[in-house]
C-alpha cells in the first residue's frame, strides 16, 4: 500500500510538469540553437565578424554549452587571420592607412594574435616613414624583412656569369704572319676581330717568334693556335677584351676564373643512387669542391669554368630516368582427385577389417557383488527374506520390506566348477556389410596479376591469406583448473597463396633480364599437435634468372604430378580366393589424384632511358693537368618574317658580330677594259655603305701579259674602315695554280701588305680580270680613300711590269 501511494504521488507531479508551457522550459535552449545555426551559416560564408557576434549572443543564453564556446574560439582565430591577410595585401599595394585598420580589426577580434600585433607595429613605422617623405604615396611599402629579402633577390639577379667574348667578327678568313712575337700575333688577331688584348705585366714569352697561317678560322680557334705556339693561355675578361699570360700552374691558379653552380637532379630515387652519380662525376672531372644536399637531390660545385661545364655535361648524361617494365603474370593450376571404395564382408563386433567371433563366459549362477533389492511378508517375527544383499525386519504384526542393489559378474562359486558346461558360454554371430562409395573432385585456379617495376628495383606481389599457426607455448607457474590451453600458446602467421618477387634489368630497348622468385602455397590439411590444430602448408616454389625480349612469353614453374593408391582389407587367405573373397570378406579402395601448375610471364618495356646523340658524344676535355673545353660558334638567330600585309622592311644594318669576308650575293663585276697598255684599277672606284655594313672592292688587272705575282701595299682611314679579309680573285687562279695570299694587316694604322703569286713552275697569265678582293667593315660615318701606295706586278722572268697605282673612294652613311 505504501509503494502504491508513492507511485501515485510521482504520477501527479509528472502530470503537473507536462501541463506547464513548453516555451517556458526550453526558451533559452531554442534561442541558443537558433543563434548557433545562424553563426555556422555566417562562418560558412566567411563572414567571421557576424559569426563572432552570433556566437557571443548564443553564449549569453548558456555560457556552459561547449558548442558555443568552441565555435566562438574558432571564429576568433579565423576572423583575425583573415583581417591580417587583407592588411598585408593592402600594405603591399601602398595603402598603409587601410592596412593598419585591417590589422587593428584582426587584433580586436583575436587579442591573442601575435602576428597582428607585429604587423600593427611595422605598419605604424611605415606610416611614419611615409610622413617623413621616405616612402612615396602609392609606393609599395615593404617591411624591413621584406625589403631585405627583395634586395637579396635583386643582388642575386645582378650577379654576372663568367664573361663571354663577343667580338665584332668571329671568323678570320685568312691571315699569314711570319716570325712575329706572341704580342704581335695576339694584337693582330684582336684587331681583326675587333677586341682588345691585355697582357700580364709579368708576361715574358718563353718561346721564339712564331709563324701563323690561318684560313676561315673562328676567333677562339685562332687564339688557341697562338696559345699553343707560344705556350701561353688567354681568357675573356669582358665582352670585347681578353687577357694573356704564361701557361703554367701558378698563373692558372692566379688567373683562372671560378664559378659556383647548383645542379638539381630529378631522376635518382634513392640516396645511394644520388651518391653514386656524384662520386662518379667527382672522380672523372677531378673537382675538389663538390657537395651534396640529399633532401633536394642538389649538387653544389665550385671550380674553374671548364671543370664546372664538364660536370654539367656529365650530370646531363647520367641523370636519366630508369627503364620500367610491366610484367603480366598468369598462374594456372588444375587439381583433380578421384576416389572409389568397394566393401562386401561379414562384420561383427563393430569390426570391418576382418572376421571376429567373440566368445564370452556368462555363468548361470554367478556370484553377485554389492547390495540387492527385495520384498518379503510375514506375521510376527521375521518378515521374510528380501533380495540378496537386503533383509526385511518385522516390527510387529504385519508385513516388512527390505531394499538393496547388486551387480552381475562372471564369478562363480568354487563349488559350481564341476557343473560348468556349454550353457555357461555365449557368442555373437557376424552381420553382413555391402558398401560402394565413389568421389570425384576437380579444382581449377587461375590468377592473372600485373606488376610494374623500375630497372634494378625489386617488386613484390602477395595474393592470398595469412594462416595462423602455433609457434610456442609456456606452462603457467601455477596451474589453474578450467584455463584454456590457448591462453599459454603463442601464434604467428604464414602467408599462403601467390607470393612473387621480380627484379628486372633492362638491356637496351628490347631485351631484359629478370630474377624471379615465385612461391605458391595453400593449406592442404591440418594436424593436431599438443591439442592444437596446426595447418600443413603445401608449397611450390621456383626461382630463376631468365633473359627475354619485350613481349616474349616465358613459361616458368610448369609442374605435373599424378598419384595412384590401392588399398585392400579382408581376412588373410579368404581375400585371395577368386570371386568368393570379393563377395564375403574383402574391401578395396582406389584413390587417383592429379595436379598441374603452369606460370606464364609476359614482360613489356614501357620506358627506356632517354639516351640521345648528345649523351653518346665524346668531347675534348684538355690535358691531364688542365681541363679545357672547346665550343662551336653560336648560330645567329633567324630573322623574323615580315607580317602579312605589311610592307617589307628595309634591309637592316649588320649586327655587332659580322662574319668576316661576307661575299655579297652579287659581287661587283669587273669593268671590261679597252685595249691599251697594262694597268691596275679598283672596281668599283666609288662605293657607298651603311655603318656596320660590309664594303667589298676588287683590285683588277687590265691587259696584263705573263703575270705571275703581285705585291700590293694599300692605305685607308682606320677610323672609318677596318679590313676584315683579303682573298685571291679569278685572274691568277684560272687554272687553280694560284697560292693563297700572304697578308700583313695593321688596322690600327690603316695599312696592309698583300702578296699573291702563281705556284712554282706555273706559267704566267695574260688578259684582264680581278686579282684580289678586299672586304672592309664600315665602323663610322665619313669618307675614306683606299689608296694603293705601292704595287709590284712581275712576269714569269721576275721582271717588273709597269702599272699605275689606283684609288677607290668609300662613303659611309
Amino acid at each position: 500500500m505504501i509503494i502504491f501511494n508513492n507511485l501515485r504521488s510521482l504520477t501527479a507531479v509528472l502530470a503537473v510538469l507536462l501541463m506547464l508551457p513548453t516555451d517556458a522550459l526550453q526558451a533559452s535552449t531554442r534561442k541558443g540553437d537558433k543563434l548557433l545555426k545562424q553563426a555556422l551559416a555566417a562562418e560558412a560564408e566567411q563572414d567571421y565578424d557576424r559569426a563572432l557576434q552570433l556566437f557571443t549572443e548564443a553564449m549569453a543564453t548558456d555560457p556552459k554549452d561547449p558548442a558555443y564556446t568552441l565555435g566562438m574560439r574558432r571564429v576568433r582565430f579565423q576572423g583575425g587571420q583573415k583581417h591580417v591577410e587583407a592588411g598585408m595585401r593592402l600594405r603591399q599595394a601602398g595603402k598603409l592607412e587601410e592596412a593598419l585598420v585591417e590589422f587593428q580589426k584582426g587584433f580586436n577580434m583575436d587579442p591573442g594574435s601575435t602576428i597582428a600585433l607585429q604587423e600593427i607595429k611595422q605598419t605604424t613605422e611605415l606610416l611614419d616613414k611615409q610622413k617623413r617623405g621616405e616612402i612615396a604615396p602609392g609606393q609599395a611599402a615593404l617591411s624591413p624583412v621584406e625589403k631585405a629579402r627583395q634586395e637579396s633577390v635583386e643582388l642575386i639577379k645582378s650577379m654576372l656569369p663568367v664573361p663571354e667574348l663577343k667580338p665584332v667578327t668571329n671568323v678570320i678568313s685568312s691571315l699569314k704572319m711570319n716570325n712575329q712575337p706572341p704580342k704581335v700575333l695576339y694584337e693582330t688577331v684582336g684587331k681583326l676581330a675587333g677586341i682588345n688584348v691585355l697582357f700580364d705585366p709579368q708576361f715574358q714569352p718563353s718561346g721564339k717568334n712564331a709563324n701563323l697561317d690561318i684560313n676561315n678560322t673562328t676567333l677562339s680557334e685562332a687564339l688557341d693556335y697562338i696559345a699553343l705556339l707560344t705556350k701561353t693561355f688567354w681568357k675573356p675578361i669582358s665582352a670585347n677584351a681578353i687577357f694573356i699570360t704564361d701557361d703554367n700552374v701558378t698563373k692558372h691558379r692566379d688567373y683562372d676564373d671560378e664559378v659556383v653552380k647548383v645542379f638539381y637532379l630529378k631522376n635518382p630515387t634513392s640516396v645511394q643512387e644520388f651518391q653514386e652519380i656524384v662520386t662518379a662525376v667527382r672522380s672523372v672531372s677531378d673537382v675538389r669542391r663538390m657537395f651534396t644536399y640529399n633532401a633536394q637531390n642538389a649538387i653544389l660545385v665550385r671550380d674553374t669554368v671548364d671543370k664546372v661545364a664538364l660536370v654539367e655535361k656529365l650530370l646531363h648524361d647520367m641523370d636519366k630516368p630508369k627503364a620500367e617494365v610491366v610484367v603480366d603474370v598468369i598462374v594456372m593450376e588444375s587439381n583433380s582427385d578421384r576416389t572409389r571404395s568397394l566393401a562386401s564382408a561379414l562384420v561383427s563386433g563393430g569390426q570391418t577389417g576382418g572376421l571376429s567371433l567373440p566368445i564370452s563366459f556368462s555363468p548361470r549362477n554367478p556370484v553377485l557383488q554389492g547390495t540387492g533389492t527385495g520384498t518379503g511378508t510375514g506375521t510376527g517375527g521375521t518378515g521374510g527374506t528380501g533380495g540378496t544383499g537386503g533383509t526385511g525386519v518385522d516390527l510387529g504384526t504385519g508385513t516388512g520390506t527390505g531394499t538393496g542393489t547388486g551387480t552381475t559378474s562372471s564369478f562363480i562359486s568354487l563349488a559350481q566348477i564341476g557343473k560348468v558346461n556349454w550353457n555357461d558360454f555365449s557368442t555373437t554371430l557376424p552381420g553382413a556389410l555391402l558398401q560402394a562409395v565413389m568421389t570425384d573432385t576437380s579444382t581449377r585456379v587461375m590468377q592473372s596479376p600485373e606488376v610494374r617495376a623500375s630497372d634494378g628495383q625489386k617488386v613484390s606481389l602477395k595474393i592470398g591469406d595469412r594462416v595462423p599457426y602455433a609457434s610456442g607455448s609456456f606452462q603457467p607457474g601455477i596451474g589453474t583448473v578450467g584455463v584454456s590451453p590457448l591462453v599459454s600458446t603463442q601464434f604467428q602467421f604464414a602467408d599462403t597463396g601467390v607470393d612473387m618477387e621480380i627484379t628486372p634489368h633492362v638491356h637496351g630497348t628490347d631485351e631484359l633480364t629478370m630474377h624471379i622468385s615465385i612461391n605458391i602455397s595453400n593449406v592442404s590439411r591440418t594436424v593436431q599437435i599438443g591439442g592444437v590444430d596446426q595447418p600443413v602448408i603445401s608449397q611450390r616454389k621456383n626461382e630463376a634468372d631468365i633473359r627475354v625480349r619485350s613481349g616474349e612469353v616465358s613459361l616458368l614453374g610448369g609442374l605435373m604430378q599424378s598419384q595412384d593408391s590401392n588399398t585392400l582389407n579382408g581376412i588373410p587367405g579368404i581375400t585371395n580366393i577368386p570371386i568368393l573373397g570379393k563377395f564375403f570378406l574383402s574391401s578395396s579402395s582406389k584413390d587417383k589424384s592429379k595436379g598441374e601448375l603452369l606460370i606464364a610471364l609476359i614482360p613489356h618495356i614501357v620506358r627506356t632511358p632517354d639516351i640521345n646523340n648528345i649523351d653518346l658524344k665524346g668531347i675534348a676535355a684538355g690535358t691531364d693537368q688542365t681541363v679545357k673545353l672547346n665550343y662551336a660558334p653560336k648560330e645567329p638567330p633567324p630573322a623574323a618574317p615580315p607580317q602579312s600585309g605589311a610592307p617589307a622592311a628595309p634591309a637592316a644594318t649588320a649586327p655587332a658580330v659580322v662574319p668576316a669576308a661576307p661575299a655579297p650575293s652579287n659581287p661587283p663585276a669587273p669593268t671590261a677594259p679597252e685595249s691599251g697598255p697594262p694597268g691596275i684599277s679598283f672596281a668599283p672606284a666609288t662605293l657607298q655603305a651603311p655603318v656596320s655594313g660590309p664594303v667589298v672592292v676588287a683590285l683588277q688587272g687590265n691587259n696584263v701579259t705573263d703575270l705571275t705575282s703581285v705585291q700590293v701595299k694599300i692605305k685607308w682611314d682606320p677610323k672609318i674602315l677596318r679590313l676584315m679579309s683579303v682573298t685571291s680573285a679569278s685572274l691568277l687562279s684560272r687554272d687553280g695554280n694560284a697560292a693563297a695570299p700572304t697578308l700583313d694587316i695593321r688596322n690600327d694604322s690603316g695599312e696592309a701588305t698583300i702578296e699573291v703569286s702563281r705556284t712554282g713552275g706555273s706559267a704566267g697569265v695574260s688578259g684582264s680580270g680581278p686579282l684580289l678582293q678586299f672586304t672592309f667593315l664600315a665602323t663610322a660615318k665619313g669618307s675614306s680613300a683606299v689608296t694603293v701606295t705601292e704595287i709590284k706586278p712581275k712576269n714569269s722572268k721576275q721582271e717588273p711590269i709597269s702599272v699605275t697605282a689606283p684609288v677607290a673612294n668609300v662613303t659611309v652613311q
